[in-house]
């Protein structure tokens, strides 16, 4: 480091070029980052009206979508929101496939050929990334766009020695306005649109079909879906309060005030709730019995019509419970991996984009271009047996593979420096024996054959041993003659004190065994 760079202050060096680097980089931060740009849960745009969608008229979703197209996307934005809170298993499914996203694994990858400057700051991102508050929560909330087409998320930026968001707040989707010669989003504050403060916002577009921002929105298909079956739903519990409850008849004789039929009326609207009431003696509530029960099955069949197609929107289908197997099971998963990883493609980008670009700008932790990028694990668990079965015949056919490919398929990861490597278990002699003595040669009687066994199984690890040793001394050398020379002057370790017993001992059992059968 250059000696001129370097003045002492308040008793510490201090580095000049780093210090007119880090203060040049500030004077670019974006002003008025220390305020939001939202009001404290601003809903001037956002009031809900859900008796509007007891049953959703279609000439409503019609022009709810014509005004989106238009930029005003507020009414089709409270229709989805509305949707999503009345239908149950619109519900369901659409959180099936959100969690599905946020239960992954993720990790910064540095950039391609990073320093180790580069790989050190990648991991003190991802140290800071954690720090944040609500980080689960943001993951989750940018799993929204999943079905109402975006998600724009403001940024509480906390400042400091570090540039960090204390919070990153969702902001309702009927908020915002389109821009439609820019196609860009703007917040809708106090009733005039104004365009997103820079480094202020993260936002992400998730398209479930090709369109603009406001046509490729999930729930565009999933509200004509629930505008049919909510009809349904409403016959339905028309039909039940025509043959399901009797008819109240209340009946007067002639003469009566109006003030007492107006009394009568009501004890018969209200008997059904109050189960109590009082009348003149001289009037009578009848109940009248249908003389048709109903049957909700026909209703029942059309809702579960539409639902199908709600789950098939969603997750590409729904396993029925009947005729399962394991073809439809496999087909099933395989489709709901794909639309995983259609979701996974589409929001790393804008994690990279929307949230580790600002933070590192305003941090100065990587040039431009240069910034790591978030990616999920999305590998599916290998099945380590038949990996290993494959690894194995390929092995033994003379493939050359390599060895952080296999660990790599398998899953497993390679041992650190200095960590403890498992390694293949020798058997003792002791449990050569146990195992010689259920061989089907010596039970058979042919005890040469069965010694000889048990001295090769003891015997290999140290001939094993003495290849090794001879392949090491041999391998490099460049021709024969030099490989013979080399052979001549090889040490063989592997023949020590326990070797020479046991070819000892072989030899003493094959005499032995010689003589038994020499008897026979």
């Amino acid at each position: 480091m250059d000696a001129q760079q370097l003045i002492m202050m308040d008793g510490k060096m201090i580095n000049i070029g780093f210090q007119k680097r880090l203060t040049a980089l500030r004077s670019l931060i974006p002003k008025g980052l220390d305020t939001r740009q939202t009001d404290t849960r601003n809903y001037n745009n956002a009031a809900y009206d859900y008796r509007q969608i007891d049953t959703l008229d279609p000439a409503r979703v019609a022009q709810a979508f014509q005004l989106a197209e238009q930029g005003y996307i507020h009414e089709q934005a409270k229709l989805f929101t509305m949707i999503e809170e009345r239908d149950a298993h619109i519900y369901d499914k659409l959180n099936k496939r959100r969690l599905a996203i946020t239960s992954l694994k993720w990790q910064l990858v540095p950039p391609r050929d990073a320093t180790q400057s580069e790989i050190d700051r990648t991991a003190e991102l991802s140290d800071m990334l954690t720090s944040i508050d609500n980080f689960e929560d943001f993951q989750f909330d940018m799993t929204d766009a999943i079905g109402k087409g975006f998600v724009a998320m403001e940024f509480n930026w906390k400042p400091g020695s570090t540039f960090l968001p204390a919070s990153i707040d969702f902001v309702p989707q009927a908020l915002f306005q389109i821009d439609l010669p820019t196609n860009e989003l703007m917040y809708v504050k106090r009733g005039i649109p104004e365009p997103l403060r820079p480094f202020g916002w993260i936002k992400h577009e998730h398209r479930a079909k090709s369109g603009y921002m406001e046509q490729c929105a999930l729930f565009r298909v999933l509200t004509w879906l629930y505008a049919f079956k909510a009809y349904d739903y409403k016959d339905m519990n028309r039909f039940l309060e025509v043959y399901g409850i009797p008819l109240r008849l209340g009946k007067y004789p002639a003469g009566v005030t109006p003030g007492q039929r107006q009394e009568l009326l009501k004890a018969v609207r209200n008997i059904g709730n109050d189960g109590a009431g009082i009348i003149p003696a001289n009037m009578l509530i009848e109940f009248v019995e249908a003389k048709q029960k109903g049957n909700v099955d026909d209703f029942l069949k059309v809702i579960k019509y539409w639902e199908e197609k709600q789950s098939g929107a969603i997750l590409g289908g729904e396993i029925d419970g009947q005729g399962v197997t394991e073809t439809r099971l496999a087909i099933y998963e395989k489709v709901r991996e794909e639309i995983k990883l259609h979701d996974v493609k589409q929001l790393e980008p804008s994690y990279r984009k929307g949230l580790i670009v600002p933070i590192c700008a305003l941090n100065g932790l990587f040039p431009p271009g240069r910034e790591p990028s978030m990616k999920m694990d999305t590998e599916q668990p290998a099945d380590q047996a038949k990996m290993i079965d494959v690894l194995t015949k390929a092995v033994n056919l003379g493939m050359e593979i390599d060895k952080d490919w296999g660990h790599q398929s398998l899953q497993i990861p390679r041992a650190k420096e200095g960590s403890v490597i498992l390694g293949k278990a020798t058997p003792t002699p002791a449990a050569l024996r146990a195992a010689l003595a259920k061989t089907p040669l010596l039970q058979q009687g042919d005890i040469a054959a069965a010694y000889a066994a048990q001295l090769t199984a003891l015997a290999m690890p140290h001939e094993q041993a003495m290849i090794t040793h001879i392949y090491d001394t041999i391998r490099d050398k460049g021709s024969i003659e030099d490989a013979i020379a080399a052979l001549a002057t090889i040490e063989l370790r592997g023949i020590n004190s326990t070797y020479v017993d046991l070819i000892a001992d072989g030899f003493s059992a094959a005499h032995l065994a010689g003589r038994v059968d020499a008897k026979k």
